[in-house]
């Protein structure tokens, strides 16, 4: 019986633990795939000698070389709010860009920036919600 409980409380005790981001600018892919395991797909970037790798759950990490540069995740629980991150960068000095020019009837989408946090967040004018979270290296 004790052993079940020790065993309940370590699974409980690993569930729990919140797995870090890659060190952006240093983490390599045998690095990422040691962490996350294989990802699901793997695309090139045209022009460039980088690829995507696709984990679960919409999670895309940006490689240039062997090098993870860039993260990409939806946004969850508060994090969809632009609120949340307005709240969360107060200290930040933060900058606002457009990052597409409009097509036709679509709005423009904007990057609200942290970069002494090493994060980004993009979404559509006029809207309050978060469309994606960019990670990468720490200015």
């Amino acid at each position: 019986m004790k052993a079940i409980f020790l065993m309940s409380l370590l699974v409980v005790a690993a569930c729990g633990v919140k797995k870090s981001s890659p060190n952006y600018g240093k983490t390599t892919v045998s690095d990422l795939v040691a962490e996350k395991g294989q990802p699901i797909e793997e695309k090139k970037i045209p022009v460039t000698e980088g690829k995507i790798l696709l984990y679960e759950g919409n999670e895309k990490y940006q490689v240039k070389g062997d090098v993870v540069t860039h993260g990409f995740k939806d946004p969850k629980g508060d994090e969809k709010t632009l609120i949340f991150w307005k709240h969360k960068f107060k200290d930040c000095d933060t900058t606002i860009r457009k990052i597409n020019q409009t097509k036709g009837h679509e709005l423009p989408e904007y990057e609200l920036a942290c970069p002494s946090e090493g994060v980004s967040v993009v979404y559509t004018e006029g809207s309050e919600f978060i469309s994606r979270v960019v990670e990468y290296e720490k200015k």
